[in-house]
């Protein structure tokens, strides 16, 4: 899967706002009717980071929705090298933020 940020041309730090204007200016430019699978890599692209839950989760595990049984393995192994692992999940419950 490309990253869904270059696909969406959105920094990293974008707004859940600046992402569904840039979804919507991206379906612009390429209706379905035109070019399905371009469509296609758009739509998936906004899904993987229209929320913040996606977005962590894809920043975690560079996927999308992971099963449950990955992301327990993931854990398990204290996440992927440069990617945060059980203390981020820590911190945010213990924040009150998700």
């Amino acid at each position: 899967m490309q990253d869904p940020y270059l696909t969406l041309d959105v920094a990293r730090d974008a707004t859940d706002a600046a992402i569904h204007q840039a979804y919507l200016e991206a379906i612009r430019r390429c209706p379905a009717e035109q070019d399905p699978e371009r469509f296609q890599v758009i739509r998936t692209a906004y899904e993987t980071i229209r929320t913040n839950k996606s977005r962590l989760e894809y920043a975690l595990f560079n996927t999308g929705v992971p099963t449950p049984a990955e992301v327990l393995e993931r854990l398990a192994k204290g996440g992927q090298p440069g990617r945060p692992g059980i203390e981020l999940f820590r911190h945010l419950f213990r924040s009150g933020k998700r």
